[in-house]
């Protein structure tokens, strides 16, 4: 099984302690509750805790304090802060001593659990790269990469290629691939090796802060900065800058952001002073960019600046090769961390692995070897081990909705068929949404106007009479 998140709930109010844990156990959360602040650190001492969700006004010590002490202590627990006081000033000092993020008194639960789910993913991917990071020190794989398919031998070509050259490069594929471990890869081999690396989750990073987080601010810019901050842009200063999922930066900061790649300068926030910074800019992005300009979801100079250099990551599901390779690796790790001897996988259970569709990709495979070694107690894990949504072959990925049946064909019409399938979807989205037009266009994923100017030739392919009385009623 996966394991569950531990969230510590800190807040010297009842009421909103133990509604507050009991919301985030019925979420399948691990969650306990405190009401002194100084039980806290006894607690993270004896026990591990991913999250703390703190009050801000507590007696004795408030929520700031208790914050600047876990960082700290424990600088690998992420906090939260909770405040029916919210001001931009006390957003600013949270995010400034090291909260992950700042939540304002009421919220609605699911807002919480946004974040926490935010919190999870990036927990994942640091313990994706901490392992790939042993697998490197173990000098295993080519750039301490698992990988031997043609499809990541390409991969591993153009990380050789592009590590030394100063131009931004864009590295793209579904979230699991290891985007984050080819930006580290290149710059691990290239010239600025010496220098930071400085990843940047643009997901995370508040709206309102998100300026300021790139490009630091000025004393006094705003209400809370109280004194001046240098941006990653400063901090990653002759190194690497990975800006990971900059497809969710604000359109807005976009602007800034290709003004740097193109000039090398920038200003902070509240501030008159260009600054000049050596900087080498990694991107990385889940969705397809040229789709996403297009639709004016992101800026089109910004993407037509970062795409000359481009990694594709291949899904797990188009390099089955790399499935077994990859998943022993993973049991390695899995014992490395529990000081035990390395499982080793049956010959059902390699063919169950190679028959499934990843839809998660490799992050998706490193879980289910952790939830198969937990419920093997031998020294192999057997197909029963493995969850059984890989003993059933369901994913959530994508089921056929045709099953085409091209037995005995010599040929094929393929524009008249693909019309006929049209049709048929058609006629199935307006029966389905009571012969209304909107709703039915609503349901296929597409703009009204552009159904209706398929109509024509949809009616052209059926019986209009049929489907006269539906249209009518549209008006």
């Amino acid at each position: 099984m996966k394991r569950r998140f531990r969230v510590l709930v800190v807040d010297d109010d009842r009421t909103s302690r133990v509604t507050t844990e009991r919301q985030l156990r019925q979420a399948g959360y691990k969650a306990e509750a405190v009401a002194d602040p100084f039980l806290v650190l006894e607690k993270l001492a004896k026990e591990p805790w991913d999250v703390l969700l703190v009050d801000l006004r507590m007696p004795g010590m408030d929520g700031i304090e208790l914050l600047r002490r876990v960082k700290k202590q424990f600088p690998r627990v992420e906090v939260i802060l909770l405040t029916a006081y919210g001001t931009i000033e006390t957003a600013v000092t949270a995010i400034q001593e090291g909260a992950a993020e700042f939540l304002t008194k009421p919220y609605r639960f699911h807002q919480l659990q946004v974040r926490l789910q935010k919190l999870e993913e990036l927990h994942a991917a640091k313990e994706e790269v901490k392992e790939l990071r042993a697998l490197l020190r173990e000098g295993r794989g080519p750039l301490g990469m698992v990988g031997q398919s043609q499809a990541m031998a390409k991969v591993f070509d153009r990380i050789r290629v592009f590590a030394d050259h100063q131009a931004p490069v864009l590295v793209t594929g579904e979230t699991g691939t290891g985007k984050e471990l080819v930006a580290r890869a290149l710059h691990r081999l290239g010239a600025r090796s010496a220098g930071p690396f400085i990843p940047v989750a643009c997901g995370t990073i508040p709206r309102d802060l998100a300026e300021s987080e790139l490009f630091g601010h000025e004393k006094g810019s705003f209400t809370g900065a109280s004194r001046k901050r240098e941006g990653r842009f400063e901090q990653a200063h002759r190194g690497t800058l990975l800006l990971d999922d900059v497809d969710d930066l604000p359109l807005e900061l976009q602007v800034k952001l290709l003004r740097v790649l193109q000039e090398g300068t920038f200003s902070r926030v509240g501030g008159s002073r260009e600054i000049k910074v050596d900087v080498r800019v990694i991107a990385t992005s889940k969705v397809d960019l040229q789709e996403a300009a297009a639709r004016g979801d992101f800026r089109p100079d910004l993407f037509f600046r970062l795409r000359n250099l481009e990694i594709h990551l291949p899904p797990l599901r188009k390099r089955r090769e790399d499935i077994l390779p990859l998943a022993r690796h993973f049991l390695r790790v899995i014992a490395g961390r529990e000081e035990s001897r390395p499982k080793d996988l049956s010959p059902g259970a390699g063919k169950r692995l190679l028959g499934y569709h990843w839809p998660g990709n490799v992050r998706e495979l490193r879980a289910a070897m952790e939830a198969a070694s937990i419920v093997s107690h031998g020294p192999e894990i057997e197909e029963e081990h493995l969850p059984e949504y890989i003993l059933t072959g369901k994913d959530l990925v994508k089921e056929k909705v045709y099953t085409l049946n091209l037995e005995g064909l010599s040929s094929l019409p393929l524009n008249e068929t693909l019309r006929s399938i049209e049709a048929e979807i058609f006629a199935w989205a307006l029966r389905k949404a009571g012969g209304r037009q909107a709703r039915a266009a609503k349901i296929l994923g597409i703009p009204r106007t552009t159904f209706q100017s398929r109509l024509p030739g949809f009616l052209g392919s059926r019986n209009p009479r049929q489907e006269k009385g539906n249209h009518d009623r549209e008006g």
